[in-house]
């Protein structure tokens, strides 16, 4: 408070230096190479402790907002840096300290290049556990799609999985508007532009692709490169890209070989319900299951295609967790389509 001349009390002038100080302290951090932090605001930086394990080469930034990396420094695989902090709670960029690192030592990576280990592992980023798998019938899809590879490969005979099974249309992080979670809004505009072979294709191990282009003819057109920069990226799995394909090969392969794996290939030419697609949900996964699993057909001149089951999830997913309880775990969905013919391979 100030005296009745306006001049300031002692005990404001010792409040003022020490204010004075904290300002210059401020100041002197900034100056010492603290500027990582200004990829987000103060506020939202969540403080972590432990050990950040990286399973790639990713860009280290010095700012997430500028995209600037000086040195062009990128983590090593099978490395462990410090981890200092999140970009914000529950972000998709971890803060490290990369001791050689020139300019300032402390650098975003994305949470996906690796895992934190450590004493605040449990606050890093949690793995999707709200999902819709989407799983198309190719000849319905191809009906309209007919000029893209895999579909030219199909309606020449040279995709006979592609009859026989469900594929993959990919494995969607909830709510639907949780997509390109980190991803470079340059990389954005290209997979919006569906040049998707020129996105960067997904790092995951050799028997992981060759599964993936058993089970999602798309990988022809790059829809492997889309779905992991829109979706996989909001995933958070541990393993990257790699675990989010393994998991979505994992409960693919569980559906095709029940019921429902089948009665598509079985019935091409024939009319399938939905109501008949939830019941063979229920005699292979519990009851109820059918409830969580939703249609989607397509018209193709006066015919109604069925185009793609999507099937809602609830929990972490993995080899150890069944799929009726992911299945049950998840709420009720509306049934979609009502039902559609199960088409055959080529123009009909």
């Amino acid at each position: 408070m100030r005296d009745r001349l306006g001049f300031c009390t002692t005990d404001d002038a010792a409040k003022g230096a020490i204010l004075m100080t904290s300002y210059l302290s401020m100041a002197l951090a900034a100056a010492l190479g603290l500027t990582a932090l200004s990829a987000s605001p103060a506020a939202a930086f969540e403080p972590l402790a432990g050990q950040f394990d990286t399973h790639a080469a990713c860009t280290a930034f010095q700012s997430i907002r500028n995209k600037t990396n000086p040195g062009d420094i990128t983590t090593r695989p099978g490395a462990s840096y410090e981890a200092l902090g999140l970009n914000r709670s529950g972000g998709d960029f971890i803060l490290v300290e990369m001791p050689d690192a020139p300019v300032t030592t402390q650098r975003w990576v994305k949470i996906t290049c690796g895992r934190l280990n450590g004493a605040d592992a449990a606050d890093g980023p949690r793995e999707s556990t709200d999902n819709v798998l989407a799983l198309s019938w190719q000849p319905a899809f191809c009906e309209t799609r007919s000029q893209v590879p895999e579909c030219e490969a199909l309606n020449s005979g040279r995709l006979p999985n592609a009859v026989a099974q469900l594929s993959i249309h990919g494995l969607w992080p909830q709510p639907r508007e949780k997509v390109y979670c980190g991803v470079d809004a340059g990389l954005v505009r290209l997979d919006e532009s569906g040049n998707w072979n020129r996105l960067p294709a997904p790092d995951i191990d050799r028997q992981t692709r060759r599964a993936l282009a058993e089970a999602m003819p798309g990988v022809a057109s790059g829809l492997d490169r889309h779905e992991w920069i829109k979706h996989g990226t909001c995933y958070m799995g541990y393993g990257g890209a790699d675990e989010y394909f393994d998991d979505t090969l994992l409960l693919t392969e569980a559906i095709n070989q029940s019921e429902l794996g089948d009665i598509l290939p079985n019935g091409i030419g024939q009319y399938i319900s939905i109501r008949r697609i939830r019941d063979a949900f229920n005699r292979s996964f519990g009851d109820g299951t059918g409830d969580r699993v939703s249609l989607v057909c397509v018209e193709d001149g006066t015919r109604k295609l069925a185009l793609e089951i999507r099937v809602h999830l609830k929990g972490v997913i993995s080899p150890q967790t069944p799929l009726s309880e992911l299945l049950l775990a998840a709420s009720p969905v509306a049934p979609g389509c009502r039902g559609g013919v199960i088409d055959g391979a080529g123009l009909q």
